[in-house]
């Protein structure tokens, strides 16, 4: 799974006095799927026959009860499914399935009367003992979400138990769940099967991880309970389905209905069962070593499927080759849904993408979701082919799916592309490191969906790419086919990978997984340098902390020291608190150290180098961290002439995205230091020539930024370039220079039906203004705004809002806020939409406050009043107990 603060979707901070800062969800994260909309005001185990399962109490937090005491073992084992039959119709405007299950058991060892399913929010009809073709009712409890059966008679390992329920599976009927990473836990979700939204499509999909696949089939919904399935969807002749594994056969059943025959045969975790049905269309792309790979999309996005989901095939090949095992279904499809309460999810055979993936070329051409792609893709061998036990072991699923998207990215576009996505990771999880720095391996934690965070995700793929640099490709390589050979179709944990990399090494890794995998926190690593003229040698000092205060941290790595144009790569390795290593001139040249050359370490570096330093380190590497690092280096000594050469090196530099690193700074240098006259021609140069849109764009940002009035024919050019990127960054450059042209460019381009950055920029522009005619168009956008783009929607509507003095106009946008709210099925969305109003409310109470004219307090008090009775409307509908009270806790 990928959630996605990861980089999924696009973040935008708007420049008011009182502004919603939107967080977006990453699997990327990821990933994937907004987790919250925050305010803030700027001013502020015998043997024995077991005859059911013992289930832990409801716990309650106090002092001494603490979910974190709770060590989280994984669950037991007394029953294995190992076949699953599920025949479901629909009620589509009641939002319910029909469910007939034949299910297939054995005990597990112990010999047993009973068993406890997982079965939530369902009616149960009939639970029957099936004996050849007769079938017998047997005992049953429902309560709490468990389904307790009690059998005809004990049974032992050495035999096989048949059962057939009659259910009704009932997913809206009790409250939501959820977390940051998936939103809601429902299971199964009905998208607008009341035809409430016009022009949204009619679709039924599901969602297991963590344990939500019980919504819809009782089952037990655990991680490390395996399952082959055969899926029998009844569905609106009209309708397209996929399912695990193959479509065995359809049958028509009269009345426009058609039932679907989905099986998979090989054993696969339970929250990796899937369905969706829906009006899609299937585009059939190039076979990956005999493998079908088809894309399910909306009709109007099929022309593009290819390009949304480019290079899957060979991202099949290149993964089989490096983990030495082929693809191991039948089959790989990939499908986009709306309203997708996470960023996309790993289902076997058929891995499910929220809609942020419906783009048109010109969109792509911008930006892709590639890294997404490739995450749920490895998953088909490191959480589907083998799973993790348990959410304790969540990185033997999660971790090595980040790392692929460093991997792929490495072969696919080179070291540069594979570095940039391994430091922008390593800094996710660095930066907030002050709220949640725990163990990779957590087996206390106060709920199972707290492991999907940066920790698993982030952190664990720097882990994993230390590891690989200590052991090498080769040896890297072996080990994931050990343990995906040995482990095959079962769960595991990190101890199996640990004894993978042990078998394939025949080396002890103990020490390494008691660092990384075991214990929390993180190393940092202080640096100084002191360069002796008179002894002819520079030392370097090394001081070691820990984010723990733990011991000090075995730090192998790899350093360069470089005497002008000879390079020496050496072991260095950090093992105790504080450390200094000598390294003598050569002729007089004094050398440049380099640590951690390769950038294994999954920790801080705090470099204190010199602008001299920085400008060698620059002028002497290869790679993009090295060069990044120099140029952050150089950025924080404006005042020295070097620093400038420094950037004037990085703007002509052959990697595009050290280009556009160094422009993202330049357009925080004030013009006190005199830089603007010295780079503006340059800037200008590459916002017109450069073969990255990126770089053009960010080009456009500073020269908008710095006010360069010389560029404006250039950026109204820009507004029709084939980049939405570029076009974007001009217009909002055009309106820092001149407000008046760039806000009737934007009405303009408003009316030509833009995407991505274009179109944020417009509605920025026009929010700004707040002309009290500009509601309309905003009347006219809001029935065809959909998923995230909503967030981002509704907050430029809350700008204008704030900017507008008409009275009329404002409500208006109230109601818009309020009918976007209500009309949301995603919670957290609802939620960050609603919040808005609420925002709003404390916004005119501080402006109340303020204001010492009558004119602006009549205005405002009125403001206030309206927004307070449609923040009483958003309360008054809103039924989720959780959006209840975040709701309340804003009042």
């Amino acid at each position: 799974m990928l959630f996605t603060t990861k980089g999924g979707f696009p973040q935008r901070v708007i420049s008011i006095t009182f502004a919603p800062l939107i967080f977006y969800m990453k699997h990327f994260f990821f990933s994937l799927c907004v987790a919250a909309c925050v305010f803030q005001l700027s001013c502020g185990t015998t043997k024995k026959t077991v005859t059911e399962y013992k289930t832990m109490d409801s716990i309650v937090v106090s002092a001494t009860n603490n979910p974190l005491d709770i060590y989280r073992a994984s669950r037991p084992l007394y029953w294995d499914i190992t076949h699953t039959r599920v025949a479901l119709t629909f009620n589509l405007p009641a939002r319910t399935a029909m469910g007939r299950e034949w299910l297939r058991l054995r005990p597990y060892f112990y010999s047993t009367d009973s068993m406890v399913l997982d079965a939530k929010s369902m009616q149960i009809d009939s639970v029957m003992m099936v004996h050849g073709g007769a079938l017998s009712p047997l005992s049953f409890t429902y309560q709490n979400d468990e389904l307790k059966i009690k059998l005809d008679r004990t049974y032992t390992r050495d035999e096989s138990v048949e059962l057939y329920i009659k259910y009704k599976a009932m997913p809206y009927a009790a409250p939501t769940g959820g977390s940051a990473a998936i939103t809601e836990d429902r299971g199964l979700y009905f998208i607008n099967t009341n035809h409430e939204v016009p022009g949204k499509p009619v679709q039924i999909w599901t969602q297991g991880e963590t344990e939500s696949n019980s919504h819809w089939l009782p089952t037990i919904d655990q991680p490390n309970q395996r399952t082959a399935v055969q899926l029998e969807l009844t569905v609106p002749d009209t309708f397209k389905t996929l399912a695990n594994g193959e479509l065995l056969r359809t049958e028509f059943e009269g009345n426009h209905l058609r039932t679907d025959v989905w099986a998979m045969p090989q054993q696969i975790q339970v929250y990796a069962i899937m369905f969706a049905i829906g009006n899609f269309s299937i585009v059939e792309d190039k076979a990956a070593n005999g493998i079908p790979v088809n894309y399910y999309v909306e009709p109007a996005f099929a022309p593009y499927a290819k390009l949304m989901f480019q290079h899957t095939p060979e991202m099949i090949t290149y993964f089989s080759d490096i983990t030495g095992v082929p693809y191991p279904w039948n089959k790989y499809s990939q499908i986009v849904a709306r309203d997708y309460v996470s960023g996309a999810m790993e289902n076997t055979t058929a891995s499910l993408f929220g809609e942020f993936m419906n783009q048109n070329a010109r969109e792509i051409a911008d930006k892709n979701y590639e890294d997404i792609v490739s995450h749920e893709l490895f998953h088909q061998w490191f959480g589907d082919y083998v799973t993790a036990e348990s959410w304790s072991n969540i990185t033997v699923n999660e971790s090595f799916a980040n790392y692929s998207e460093q991997l792929w990215r490495g072969y696919k576009y080179g070291k540069a592309s594979r570095d940039e996505l391994a430091y922008a990771d390593l800094s996710k999880y660095l930066n907030q490191t002050q709220y949640n720095d725990e163990q990779l391996v957590r087996f206390h934690y106060g709920d199972k969906e707290e492991v999907f965070d940066r920790i698993s995700y982030e952190k664990g793929g720097a882990i994993l790419n230390y590891l690989n640099g200590l052991t090498g490709d080769e040896a890297f390589h072996k080990a994931m086919n050990i343990y995906l050979t040995k482990n095959a179709l079962q769960p595991a944990e990190a101890h199996n990978w640990r004894m993978a990399v042990e078998e394939a090494t025949g080396v002890d890794w103990n020490w390494f997984f008691n660092e990384w995998y075991y214990r929390a926190g993180h190393p940092s690593l202080d640096i100084q340098y002191n360069y002796d003229d008179d002894r002819q040698q520079l030392t370097v000092d090394v001081r070691q902390t820990a984010s723990d205060s733990g011991k000090a941290y075995k730090l192998p790595m790899k350093a360069a020291v470089i005497y002008g144009n000879d390079k020496e790569i050496i072991d260095w390795t950090i093992d105790s608190k504080k450390q200094s290593f000598t390294y003598p001139y050569h002729n007089g040249v004094k050398p440049l150290f380099i640590p951690d050359q390769e950038h294994w370490l999954p920790g801080d570096i705090h470099d204190h180098k010199k602008p001299w330093q920085w400008l060698a380190q620059m002028q002497e590497s290869s790679d993009y961290i090295n060069k990044r690092k120099a140029i952050a280096g150089a950025y924080n000594s404006l005042s020295d002439s070097l620093a400038q050469r420094v950037f004037h090196i990085a703007l002509k530099d052959s990697l595009y995205q050290i280009r556009s690193y160094a422009l993202t700074l330049l357009q925080r240098v004030p013009d006190k230091y005199g830089w603007h006259k010295n780079f503006t021609n340059e800037v200008a140069f590459l916002s017109l020539n450069d073969g990255s849109n990126r770089v053009r764009a960010n080009a456009f940002d500073v020269l908008g930024v710095w006010k360069v009035e010389s560029s404006r024919p250039d950026m109204m050019d820009a507004l029709t370039d084939s980049s939405y990127m570029v076009a974007g960054a001009a217009l909002g450059a055009l309106h820092l220079i001149n407000k008046d042209t760039a806000y009737a460019l934007a009405k303009a381009v408003l009316k030509t039906d833009p995407k991505a950055d274009l179109e944020n920029s417009a509605w920025n522009i026009v929010a700004l203004k707040g002309d009290s005619n500009d509601v309309k168009l905003f009347e006219e956008a809001a029935p065809y705004v959909y998923g995230s783009k909503k967030i981002s929607f509704a907050s430029d509507v809350y700008l204008y809002n704030i900017n507008t003095q008409s009275i009329a106009s404002f409500e208006n946008g109230l109601q818009m806020l309020t009918h976007l709210a209500k009309t949301e099925s995603i919670k957290t969305y609802r939620y960050a939409i609603g919040s808005m109003i609420f925002g709003s409310v404390r916004y005119y109470k501080e402006q109340a406050k303020a204001t010492n004219s009558a004119e602006k307090a009549a205005l405002i008090n009125r403001k206030l009043q309206l927004s307070e009775q449609y923040r009483d409307q958003i309360l008054k509908s809103e039924q989720d107990p959780d959006n209840l009270k975040k709701y309340r806790q804003l009042l």
